[in-house]
């Protein structure tokens, strides 16, 4: 996709070189991931955190493709759910609206793959301003909701939105 954030569909590219001011407080530095890994190569931090006591021949990298292909995990999660619901484990699915990566979409799509019944159809949710936050459905056992405006670590693009989702999730509502 060029050079589109997938995470966020809306986020700002990382230009290292550029003379980009630095963020206001709450806002996301495009360039944060950069800051992380370089920081995380430094030969100081690596001994103090026991890391690549081998010094192997490569620097660490977000989501490296050294061990890219290793897998210990299932390639669904559906069954896990189907077996939550099972034993009356109420289960909260969210999806940011602007995340490319793991687009709402196909979260609806694993969804409805579980065939539930629907408890209340589609309707907005509103955060602690009462705006709306996004949208949701409750199913027998699983409540599925969408975020406004949050890429794919919701929590990191809309904070207070997550709260909020959190929150009403807990509080049942």
């Amino acid at each position: 996709m060029g050079n589109t954030n997938v995470y966020n569909l809306y986020a700002q590219e990382c230009f290292p070189n550029s003379s980009i001011k630095a963020k206001e407080h709450g806002e996301i530095d495009p360039c944060e991931k950069e800051y992380v890994r370089a920081y995380l190569n430094l030969p100081e931090v690596q001994n103090a955190l026991h890391a690549n006591t081998t010094k192997l021949p490569y620097s660490w990298g977000l989501c490296s493709s050294v061990l890219g292909s290793w897998r210990d995990r299932p390639s669904t999660v559906l069954p896990i759910y189907k077996r939550l619901i099972a034993v009356q484990v109420k289960i909260l699915v969210y999806s940011g609206d602007i995340d490319a990566v793991i687009p709402v979409t196909s979260t609806r799509y694993s969804v409805d793959a579980l065939n539930l019944t629907t408890k209340t159809d589609w309707r907005p949710w509103f955060d602690d301003s009462l705006q709306v936050a996004g949208y949701r459905i409750d199913y027998e056992g699983l409540t599925f909701m969408t975020v406004q405006g949050a890429g794919h670590e919701m929590p990191r693009f809309q904070p207070r939105k997550a709260f909020s989702l959190v929150r009403l999730f807990l509080d049942g509502i």
